[in-house]
């Protein structure tokens, strides 16, 4: 008996590689590595993967793959290289930068390429992953389909497998050989990240219906306006809870997407304490290799001492404070300047249960705030905004509320702090 099941073991893991094996025979001539070449020098900039998905030429793969021929095309290029060597150019078609997608047409369609999968994998199901990994040459790495991650603004499949550099805006399949999702992004440790196919089919459409090279500016902008709407409202209609921090309440946890951490300095060589509570978004949107966008952060840090002259206590506290900058990256060619409003505001402590409003004797909260915003160059109706009020009404207690918001309109912006201000409450 045992050795039947040694043999059935055996037998298994053979079928497995010989139905890789014929995957990978099938398949091969759908995949496609994309070069960014700089035209200047005629070299590599950099590589991706991409694979064919209709008769007529049409190739799809991850945005950040292409961006930069898409910010900056007078500089860049984009090449092909077929599994067996022969090399085209490609014309950029349609984005979709919330997705990580490019499609684009090849100048000489290859003959076979990949459907794609209507049916959702099973929880479980063993997928492959296709790409060009380091530039070694077209790899296949089966893995596990695990649902799609939680946690992130961003649908993103699970993938229990390794994607690595050069992967990118490979096809992962189904052992139909059909497309379930398009490699993206990888944590390490057979933890990956695919975009699900039903984004590349929404792409796909969105191209024909336009039936013709799409105006790039002009869909990113529509993109990230709609993107920072979904957010905004999700965020704005969430249950915001709040948090105990010093003689503050704070804002925590608003929505899964957006994950919270928390940490105490206390050091004997320094006599100011303080403690850190901070909230992220996940995932940014990727619009070229020094700007990314779509983020959402709030921090508060509060600050005390004992026995301290209030001079010395306020030089260290504005002394950690000075180098506050916003969450995201961006360059001088893609933002304005920030513009700063800088005021005193006051805001009145938490009344005591039982005590009537009008007995209310305790002093309001005194802060410096400061509200700054940039503009995008190219999509005039987003901004970053950058937020900060520190407080300092008392000698020796100080409470820092910061918030970073990139690439929301004026009036999200708004609607946010707000909201945000309103939700911070003193003992």
């Amino acid at each position: 008996m045992r050795l039947l099941i040694l043999l059935l073991c055996c037998f298994s893991g053979f079928a497995a590689a010989q139905s890789y094996e014929q995957l990978y025979s099938d398949y091969r001539d759908t995949l496609y590595q994309i070069r960014l070449i700089e035209k200047s020098s005629n070299s590599k900039a950099a590589i991706g993967s991409a694979f064919q998905i209709s008769a007529d030429g049409l190739l799809a793969t991850n945005y950040h793959v292409v961006a930069e021929a898409v910010s900056d095309p007078g500089k860049y290029i984009l090449e092909y290289v077929s599994v067996d060597g022969d090399k085209g150019t490609l014309t950029l078609l349609d984005i979709d930068v919330i997705n990580d997608l490019a499609l684009l047409r090849l100048d000489k369609p290859g003959k076979h390429f990949l459907q794609l999968a209507d049916n959702t994998p099973r929880r479980g199901e063993t997928i492959v992953s296709l790409g060009n990994p380091l530039d070694l040459g077209m790899t296949l790495i089966p893995g596990t389909y695990n649902g799609i991650a939680s946690g992130s603004f961003y649908d993103r499949i699970h993938f229990a497998g390794s994607i690595n550099p050069g992967m990118s805006g490979g096809p992962a399949i189904n052992l139909g050989g059909k497309v379930v999702g398009i490699n993206v992004a990888t944590a390490g440790n057979q933890v990956s990240f695919l975009v699900p196919v039903g984004k590349l089919a929404t792409l796909v459409s969105h191209y024909r219906k336009a039936g013709k090279e799409v105006d790039l500016q002009a869909v990113t902008n529509q993109q990230l306006v709609a993107n920072q709407k979904r957010i905004i409202d999700a965020i704005l209609n969430a249950e915001w809870n709040t948090r105990s921090l010093g003689e503050a309440m704070v804002v925590g946890e608003i929505l899964p997407a957006i994950q919270c951490w928390g940490n105490t300095e206390e050091d004997e060589d320094n006599p100011v304490k303080r403690i850190d509570k901070g909230c992220t978004g996940q995932d940014v949107v990727f619009l070229a290799d020094d700007f990314n966008t779509g983020r959402v952060e709030y921090e508060f840090f509060w600050f005390q001492a004992e026995d301290l002259l209030p001079a010395r206590f306020y030089s260290e506290y504005e002394r950690q404070m000075s180098s506050f900058f916003p969450g995201n990256d961006a360059g001088e060619e893609d933002v304005t300047d920030f513009r700063c409003k800088q005021a005193f505001t006051r805001q009145p402590r938490k009344v005591s249960p039982g005590v009537p409003k009008a007995a209310n004797n305790k002093p309001p909260v005194i802060a410096r705030t400061s509200y700054c915003v940039r503009r995008y160059r190219d999509f005039p109706d987003l901004y970053d905004v950058f937020y900060i009020s520190l407080s300092v009404d008392r000698e020796n207690r100080a409470l820092v509320s910061h918030f970073t918001l990139s690439g929301f309109t004026e009036e999200s912006a708004e609607a946010f702090t707000e909201k945000f201000t309103s939700e911070i409450q003193w003992h």
